[in-house]
């Protein structure tokens, strides 16, 4: 007990004294952590999602942590201290989850079990700098309420506007701004990515983790380590993985640890399957960083205003070399859809796209002679393993009919692997796989499998041959603290047997087929 008494009035003396210390004095750290970016501290959604948490769940949250918010009464307004985080977090459109943060970082109100009347007057630490603060806001109800109107109506408001504070920038009135690097006063440089770190550095203007003048400073280091330890679910998800929370329709595909969202619908469709969206909680989200939008449909044709021309191909712009190329590969002109550069800025570029790029988009083409089919890109072939690999990647292309002369024009390839986030299985195997970055995940058991939100309908089964085509990577462990819900039986769909799996060509290591005139499918 006395200990946490002396990590509060710890807390409180760094919080009223900042000012007080030398602008250039001393600083170290007393504490260090890789994975901390000052510079990122959490999401943007961290602040904004204001329904991550009902009522109830916000009074079982801090009843569960040892401190007096689930029974505390504000005398001013005659209100339980968990009602009132839940009507600011309503009424200000903030994330309770973030109050609750607030909270513990600045008097440890969430866990101390014997609060001071000044923690809770000063709760969020709102209007004290300095030694003084302002009677005004004296009180858990006005602390709270003040707290979060200043960071949505003053600190995001301001953020959402170019140029009002410094031109070029999106800032807060301290000048904290997305992109332009600024000094804390614990002489840390930060280069704020979005605007819930400018906002925090904007409400209290020290890294944290650091010694200044002899003094702890926790700070916003104090804060990420919180939300990390409280709201922070740390899940690895492999490349491919589609997530969305239930109470937003924006979908995210997982790439290197970031989650990247779809901008619209057909942005999403034209590279994934919807139907292997996972549902997962908002604190699982926020454990990844934001990474870049993804933002035009696959194989889309964009015109910046220089007049040039550029193919969408994945993650990368192919420049058109001329409208002569562009009319003989049968390019659209009523396709082609106006951006400027800035739009596509952030994209990098691929090979250019001239008289030598051969299906630029790709063809499904089928050997005449062995039947084996072949997707061929920008002269390459790639043969296909599998009716199932077929199905899934190309699910809107057309076989055509190709002679062995014209395709022994083509480069040969690697064999055409499941695209990321396909679940996969071989018959007469209970084996089953996530596919990402090329390469099958086996998925430990069934609790793992479920913990992670995949379904038993999505699992594709193919050959053997078209497993093993895939190196192995590293297994899938369930989700810790997933709870087992009573489940079915699990199956596995099989896929329509549209090609003839078992007559591969093993010379050409290719699928044999009989003729086939219409898109798989169809």
């Amino acid at each position: 007990m006395k200990k946490r008494k002396i990590i509060i009035l710890s807390a409180i003396i760094s919080l009223t004294f900042y000012p007080l210390f030398n602008a250039r004095g001393v600083v170290s750290f007393y504490e260090t952590n890789l994975d901390f970016n000052p510079s990122n501290i959490v999401s943007d959604s961290a602040l904004t999602d204001y329904n991550s948490m009902t009522i109830e769940q916000i009074k079982a949250f801090v009843e569960s942590q040892g401190g007096t918010l689930g029974y505390y009464i504000d005398p001013e307004v005659k209100l339980f201290a968990y009602y009132i985080i839940w009507q600011a977090a309503q009424d200000f459109h903030i994330n309770p989850k973030f109050l609750i943060t607030m909270l513990q970082k600045e008097q440890s109100l969430v866990t101390d079990d014997e609060p001071t009347q000044g923690q809770y007057d000063w709760a969020t630490g709102y209007s004290c700098y300095g030694g003084i603060c302002l009677d005004q806001y004296k009180g858990f109800s006005r602390q709270v309420r003040a707290t979060a109107n200043k960071f949505i109506n003053s600190y995001l408001a301001d953020l959402n506007i170019l140029d009002k504070h410094k031109d070029g920038f999106y800032c807060t009135f301290t000048k904290w701004c997305i992109g332009d690097p600024k000094e804390t006063q614990d002489q840390q440089l930060i280069i704020p990515q979005n605007k819930v770190t400018c906002a925090l550095y904007t409400y209290n203007p020290y890294r944290g983790g650091t010694v200044v003048d002899g003094m702890k400073v926790g700070a916003n280091y104090n804060f990420w380590k919180i939300w990390q330890n409280w709201f922070t679910s740390v899940v690895f998800r492999p490349n491919g993985s589609l997530l969305k929370t239930i109470n937003n329709d924006t979908v995210y595909l997982i790439k290197d640890g970031k989650k990247r969202p779809f901008k619209n619908f057909s942005a999403l469709i034209t590279r994934y399957d919807p139907e292997n969206i996972i549902i997962v909680e908002q604190t699982e989200l926020d454990g990844f960083e934001d990474g870049p939008a993804i933002e035009f449909t696959q194989y889309s044709l964009l015109q910046t205003e220089t007049g040039d021309i550029y193919l969408v191909d994945g993650e990368k712009l192919r420049l058109i070399a001329d409208m002569g190329i562009f009319q003989t590969l049968g390019f659209n002109p009523e396709e082609v859809e106006d951006v400027t550069e800035a739009d596509i800025a952030d994209m990098p570029r691929g090979s250019e796209i001239n008289i030598y790029s051969s299906y630029p988009t790709g063809a499904l083409i089928q050997d005449s002679s062995t039947g084996g089919v072949y997707f061929v890109q920008n002269g390459i072939k790639y043969p296909i393993f599998s009716p199932e690999i077929l199905e899934i990647n190309y699910p809107n292309y057309s076989i055509v009919t190709g002679h062995p002369e014209e395709l022994a024009k083509y480069s040969k390839g690697e064999a055409v692997k499941f695209k990321d986030g396909t679940l996969i299985k071989a018959k007469d195997n209970p084996e089953v796989y996530f596919i990402a970055d090329g390469r099958k995940l086996p998925i430990v058991d069934e609790q793992a499998f479920v913990s992670r939100g995949y379904r038993w309908d999505k699992i594709i089964e193919t050959t053997q041959a078209a497993v093993d085509i895939h190196p192995t990577g590293p297994f899938l462990e369930a989700i810790e603290n997933w709870q087992l819900p009573q489940l079915s039986s699990p199956t596995a769909t099989s896929t329509s047997n549209i090609l003839n799996p078992d007559n591969i060509y093993e010379e050409v290591e290719s699928l044999q087929v009989n003729p086939i005139t219409t898109p798989p499918g169809a």
